[in-house]
């Protein structure tokens, strides 16, 4: 069985980075080509119906993270009817939220005209009803269905779900391509959304009950649970809510005080640092279970430093190809991909990743606080530093235009996400911090600095095709995995990523 669970975590991570790679590839080829047979006004009103539907998902409460650390506790502790309760409960409780979801979105929907009237055409209103009534559906049944993804997380099962979402974007490339080219509209990518989200929770659900034999089974209402739950919930609720504010201040800032191009400009790059942080989650992601195990079992300080240290390296690893590479090469694909004049994405992207590479490769950490249930204090820190981004961000872009929001988020990410929460980490969570970083600049930061010095050489190639730029992409690749591998990796790494190749390579 232990065997098994290392599988999955292993297998389920490696998943994880190819399930992002492939969604992310193929967003980024669907756009142009949706766009073509769309065309700019229904486009833009998918994108605003989808963002809208957005705000009503952050309704789940961080009620999926809780089931996943109640599930890894009571399945530590052995303790199987509080198991069948405490999903009971939860099962009852994501109902009700599917209820108040329904009545928000209905009423919504009877006023769609009074909120977007103004702003769309009455043709639009009238689409925009049909997709936003489909969208609300969907969120309405995926509630209660994403208990079942949440318990096989906290059963240790990655690696279903991940194939499952890879499989979902082949799918839907397939799919979409013949209904555009056969002159479907909006309405119809919202469909297949809804349905493919629907199949595959639906196979999450027959896994979960009949491979993994889970019992949902009401005995009684436990109110002092429910505190502690919800206690728990509230925080990662408000560390969703934070997250939406942090990261969409710079355009709203934009919105009041520059133009709509810069908005946009802004937003491409906050698209490659959302692309970017999602990297880090493929391994932290699956760890919150193990984490939760190790604290009831008493895990010291030590050992979870030791786990610190392990997660981070490898995300450092990959994090640096990314960020390396986008600080070469970024520049060129933005140009080919939307045309010249889009430097200022490039540059603002890149600002934001380098401090934002520090929590990125700490992510495992946030696990541990939320084993711990000592993860309120993260989410009050990044509110203050949420609402000071604001203040700060709004002083910038009147002194320095587009780049100003991009300055209050490094500013703000220094000091309060990097300094306050690793002084956290160190001091009040026992995770010796200082040797954590000594551990990471084993091997790791001199074979990124040098990464770096030959990667500059890549720059001198003329040209900005894209022949070009997969050739300087390959050529990047071949150095940095070369130099990490030989300068960076210790002889367990190279094991692991070795174990994942068809031919095993020799350290």
């Amino acid at each position: 069985m232990k065997r098994v669970i290392v599988n999955q975590i292993k297998i389920g991570a490696l998943l994880g980075y190819i399930s992002l790679i492939v969604s992310t590839l193929a967003n980024i080829l669907l756009t142009p080509f949706m766009l073509y047979h769309l065309g700019a006004s229904d486009y833009g009103l998918y994108m605003l119906i989808g963002s809208f539907v957005g705000y009503l998902a952050i309704f789940d409460f961080g009620i999926g993270n809780a089931v996943v650390r109640y599930v890894a506790k009571y399945r530590a502790e052995n303790k199987k009817r509080e198991e069948e309760n405490f999903l009971a409960l939860s099962l009852i409780f994501y109902c009700l939220l599917s209820i108040l979801v329904l009545i928000i979105g209905t009423i919504i929907f009877f006023n769609f005209h009074r909120i977007f009237g103004r702003s769309l055409t009455p043709g639009e209103v009238e689409t925009g009803k049909i997709m936003f009534a489909i969208t609300v559906a969907n969120l309405v049944l995926t509630f209660p269905l994403s208990l079942f993804s949440s318990i096989m997380s906290g059963y240790e099962r990655f690696i279903l779900p991940r194939l499952l979402n890879i499989l979902r974007v082949f799918v839907r490339v397939a799919v979409l391509y013949v209904l555009l080219e056969a002159g479907f509209k909006a309405v119809s990518i919202v469909m297949v959304d809804t349905i493919l989200n629907i199949l595959i929770m639906l196979i999450n659900v027959l896994y979960v009950l009949f491979k993994l034999n889970v019992t949902i089974r009401f005995h009684r209402f436990d109110s002092p649970l429910l505190k502690e739950v919800f206690a728990y919930s509230f925080f990662v609720f408000l560390n969703l809510v934070v997250d939406q504010i942090f990261w969409r201040t710079g355009q709203i800032v934009l919105g009041l005080v520059a133009s709509t191009a810069s908005v946009a400009i802004f937003s491409i790059g906050m698209q490659f640092v959302n692309y970017y942080m999602q990297f880090s989650t493929a391994i932290s992601g699956v760890f919150l279970p193990r984490t939760t195990q190790m604290v009831v079992n008493n895990a010291s300080g030590n050992e979870l430093t030791d786990l610190l240290i392990k997660t981070g390296r490898i995300q450092l690893a990959v994090l640096g190809y990314v960020l390396i590479g986008f600080g070469l090469l970024g520049n060129d694909f933005l140009v080919l991909w939307v045309g010249a004049g889009y430097t200022d994405a490039w540059i603002i992207a890149f600002m934001i990743m380098i401090p934002g590479t520090v929590p990125l490769f700490q992510n495992i950490a946030i696990s541990i606080l939320q084993a711990k249930n000592r993860h309120s204090f993260r989410s009050i820190v990044y509110l203050i530093v949420a609402v000071a981004n604001i203040f700060i961000s709004v002083w910038l872009a009147k002194k320095f235009g587009l780049i100003g929001p991009a300055i209050g988020i490094v500013i703000t990410a220094l000091v309060g996400n990097i300094l306050v929460i690793n002084l956290y980490y160190h001091f009040i969570i026992g995770l010796n911090i200082f040797r954590f970083f000594r551990e990471l600049a084993k091997g790791l930061f001199p074979a990124l600095s040098i990464s770096v010095l030959f990667g500059l050489f890549i720059l001198f190639i003329p040209g900005t095709s894209w022949g070009m730029f997969i050739l300087k992409g390959i050529l990047y690749s071949i150095l940095y995995f070369a130099v990490v591998w030989f300068k960076g990796l210790n002889s367990s790494e190279k094991k692991m990523f070795a174990d994942y190749l068809p031919c095993k390579m020799n350290s």
